[in-house]
Parts: structure tokens; C-alpha cells; sequence
């Protein structure tokens, strides 16, 4: 039996049984007949009360999600760029090995989706993002004591942490927000993601300024401790679904065990699937897979950006502090972009925002590939790589969501990080062998450049997937009348 969600302030503050027709109906006298309908053909058991927006739990995850965000994608990030180049230049690896290295983390980032997939059906969102975190915590430990080799380089900074990032990140906090958020998952993907710009903005020179005094090991040890807080935070906060306690979905009114209603859109437009897709049919989809060609640009630019950004401004003549700041500038970038699109993901097609962003990526890695002859460019490109890349992310996974729906989504993101992440891995790896062959990373930097248009005119070329030969979908339109399932508007 299905669940009908009342309209805001209905019985706020109570909850009331019903045991009627009539008593349902002098409960919700104080609303317009067209703006409450009691369920057709059963009895409501017990209208559960909204709750506000201060005691909503949902919001409190939220901001802990903002920081496991934060610690487990971005630190681990901008930490092995910054880290990796004092200690290749302490224990003397060259380029191809930092690249290597931080294509492995970014390939084992993505690889074991459907694995982290399997682990939140089986243990639950909280086990696997404390999962996630223990090995984190195992890594960042071993970089700060045993590293001093390649081989260990790659196994504990690729391997061990890129795997903890995928438990303990993106995958297991996507659906996690989704759970308890509806109506306004918008606005609460979209602060949870901010944490890894907030993080990309912060850290950076936070963690050069501890290299400076303390050395690159110390730096390890800061991220441990951090890890470390987050893991205890997980166990003791992360709750798995808002009916855990009590609560529901955006913590509104809802009457309990009656029929189904369908989930009313606020003011969108955006074109959302209305079938259920499963893994098959999403394979066999054509879209899917242009969708995924079009991803890895995405990917390419943002893995070989923190894999050789500041190895190609030092380059140029600027210090480390100074590449540290110019890296967070781009941070910032990002930042009011992620800001942006998160406001207009409902009333803007994500995809053409998703296209947009992309044009911006090739604008600037072209320029920062073209940074060698034209300083000048860096400041440009810097800029439009953060707004690009940070904007490209939110709008890819709002299309692939709104495209093929809740069912798939699993599949969708555990496959698709998985197939972006292994063809985004190869980019760090060709510019370090280039720049130790040639002197110049620039070609694979123009390569990646001309794949991000490219991608860019598929993405505005491309129509939303249809299922069984109708169209999968509708365009969500505001409504005011809540109205259960079969009857029509």
C-alpha cells in the first residue's frame, strides 16, 4: 500500500487518527476541496505532522555529507598533487611516475562502482562509507610512514585511496541524499557537492603552508586525523533513511498506509523519465552510450588538471605557493558555478548546461596548454577550467538522473564512473610519458581540448532516450492539486 503526502500545514504540529471518511474530512477542512483529496477507496491509518525545517534530520546530514564530501573526494585530491610533488622532488620520481600514480586514483575512483553498489545493498549506506573511510585512513597512514618507492606510491596513493573514494564517496552520498530528499534535492545535491569545491578553495593552501614548516609526511598525518573525525562522525550521525526515525522525505506531512499519490513538481520544466529503466535496458540504450563518450572529457580535463596543474605553473616560473593559490582561484570558479547550476538545475535542461560547461573545459585547457608561450593565458584558463569542470559535473549527473531515473541509477552511476574514470586515467599518464619524451605535455593537453567541443556539439545534437519505442518521459510542469494516482488532472 502506497503513501499520501499532505499539502504543507495541514495538521502541523499533530498527528491525528483517522478512523473515517468524515473525521479525515474535519481534519482538513481548513484547505480548498481541490487541494485535499482523501484516498480513493481506502482509509487514511494516521496523518503524520511536517516537521520544520530546523528539526528536519535530513538538513543536519546534509552538512555532515558536506564534509565526508570534502575529505574523502576533494582532500584526497588536491593532497596527492601537491603532496606527490614535494616528495618526487625529496625522493626524485619523475612525471610519468606522479602521473601514473594519480591516473591509478582516479581509475579505482570510478572502477569499483558496481561493487560500492553491491556493498549499500547488502550493509547499508553507513557501513560502506565507513568502509570507504578505514581505507582512506589505512592510505593516508602509509603515505605518511613507508612511501618511499614508486611501486608503493601507486599501491597505497592509487590503489588503496583512489578504492576509498569510491566507497566512502560520490556513489554511497548521492544515494543517500536521494533517500531523503524530493522536492528539494536540487538544492541539497548541489550543498552536499559544494563541500569538494569548498575543500578545493582551502586546503590547498592550508596544506602547503604545513609542507613548508613540517615536511610532506606531516601532511599525510593532518589528512589521517581528519579521516579519522569523519569516521567516528559516520558511526554516530549517518542514518539510512528518515522513516529510520520517524520522518519522511523532506520531513512533510504524510498520511501513512494509504494509496500512492504522485510527487507534485515545483515550477520545473526539465524533461524527467516517467519508466522504469533497468540495467539491461540502459545498455542497450544508445543514448547511454553518447552520454558516456561525452563524460570522458569531463574526466580527461579534471584528471589531468590536479594530476599536472601544478607541476606545468611552476614550469612557468610562478612558486609553489603561488601554483597553491591560482589552484584554489580556480576552486573559487567552480564554486559559483556549482552554485549556479544548482539553482537552475529544475528550470534549465541540464544537458545544455552540461554542453556549456564542456566548451568552457576546452577553452581552458586549450589556453592552459598554450600558457608556455603566452603566460598571460594561465589566469584565463585557470578560471574557465574551474567553472567548466565544476559545472560539468553537477549538470552530467542531474542528465544521466532526470534521463533514466531512480531505478536505474545504481547501475547508471556505478557503471558510468567506471567507464569515465578508466578512459580519464589514460590522460595524466599520456602527458607525463609526453613531457619526459618532448619537453611538452601541450599536444595531449590540445588533444583533450578539441574532445571537449567535440563532445560539447554530440551533447546539443542528442534527445532525450526512448523506452519500447515511446518516449520515455515528460517535461515536469508545476502543479497545485494534489491528486492520487489514475485520476486526472
Amino acid at each position: 500500500m502506497g503513501r499520501w503526502r499532505c499539502p504543507h500545514g495541514d495538521t502541523r504540529g499533530v498527528a491525528v487518527a483517522v478512523s473515517d471518511m468524515a473525521v479525515f474530512q474535519q481534519a482538513a477542512m481548513s484547505k480548498p476541496k481541490n487541494e485535499i483529496r482523501p484516498p480513493v477507496g481506502e482509509k487514511a491509518k494516521m496523518i503524520r505532522s511536517p516537521v520544520s525545517p530546523a528539526s528536519f534530520y535530513g538538513w543536519k546530514l546534509a552538512v555532515l555529507l558536506f564534509f565526508a564530501m570534502a575529505i574523502s573526494m576533494a582532500v584526497p585530491i588536491y593532497g596527492l598533487g601537491l603532496l606527490n610533488m614535494h616528495m618526487a622532488d625529496e625522493l626524485g620520481f619523475n612525471r610519468a611516475t606522479l602521473g601514473t600514480a594519480f591516473a591509478v586514483f582516479m581509475l579505482m575512483t570510478g572502477l569499483p562502482g558496481p561493487i560500492a553498489a553491491k556493498l549499500i545493498e547488502k550493509y547499508g549506506i553507513r557501513w560502506t562509507l565507513v568502509i570507504g573511510e578505514g581505507l582512506f585512513l589505512a592510505g593516508a597512514i602509509a603515505m605518511a610512514t613507508i612511501v618511499a618507492s614508486p611501486f608503493l606510491l601507486i599501491v597505497c596513493a592509487g590503489l588503496v585511496i583512489g578504492s576509498a573514494s569510491a566507497f566512502g564517496g560520490a556513489i554511497p552520498i548521492q544515494a543517500l541524499v536521494t533517500r531523503w530528499f524530493s522536492r528539494r534535492r536540487s538544492l541539497a545535491m548541489g550543498i552536499v557537492l559544494a563541500g569538494g569545491s569548498v575543500a578545493g578553495m582551502v586546503f590547498p593552501p592550508l596544506l602547503d603552508h604545513i609542507v613548508t614548516g613540517h615536511g610532506w609526511r606531516a601532511g599525510w598525518w593532518v589528512i589521517a586525523a581528519l579521516v579519522g573525525t569523519l569516521m567516528v562522525a559516520t558511526i554516530a550521525f549517518v542514518r539510512e533513511r528518515p522513516e529510520d526515525i520517524g520522518q519522511t522525505v523532506d520531513g512533510e506531512a504524510a498520511v501513512v498506509e494509504g494509496p500512492a499519490y504522485p510527487e507534485p513538481a515545483q515550477g520545473s520544466r526539465v524533461y524527467q523519465t516517467d519508466d522504469e529503466w533497468t540495467s539491461r535496458d540502459v545498455v542497450r540504450s544508445a543514448t547511454f552510450w553518447l552520454l558516456l563518450a561525452c563524460s570522458t572529457g569531463v574526466s580527461a580535463v579534471y584528471t589531468i588538471f590536479h594530476a599536472q596543474a601544478m607541476l606545468q605553473i611552476r614550469d612557468l616560473g610562478f612558486s609553489t605557493s603561488t601554483a597553491s593559490y591560482l589552484i584554489s582561484m580556480s576552486v573559487g570558479a567552480g564554486f559559483v558555478t556549482h552554485a549556479v547550476v544548482s539553482l537552475l538545475g529544475d528550470s534549465v535542461d541540464p544537458k545544455k548546461m552540461w554542453a556549456a560547461a564542456l566548451l568552457l573545459q576546452g577553452l581552458g585547457i586549450g589556453m592552459f596548454a598554450a600558457g608556455g608561450v603566452m603566460i598571460w593565458l594561465i589566469y584565463p584558463a585557470i578560471i574557465c577550467i574551474g567553472m567548466g569542470t565544476s559545472g560539468a559535473i553537477i549538470s552530467l549527473i542531474m542528465t544521466f538522473s532526470n534521463w533514466y531515473g531512480g531505478n536505474a541509477a545504481p547501475f547508471v552511476f556505478g557503471f558510468g564512473s567506471a567507464f569515465s574514470a578508466a578512459c580519464g586515467a589514460l590522460a595524466p599518464i599520456a602527458a607525463g610519458y609526453s613531457y619526459d619524451v618532448t619537453g611538452s605535455s601541450a599536444p595531449v593537453f590540445y588533444g583533450i581540448s578539441m574532445a571537449c567541443m567535440l563532445g560539447a556539439i554530440v551533447l546539443t545534437l542528442t534527445k532525450p532516450p526512448r523506452l519500447g519505442g515511446v518516449e520515455g518521459g515528460k517535461t515536469m510542469v508545476s502543479k497545485h492539486v494534489h491528486q492520487p494516482l489514475g485520476e486526472g488532472s
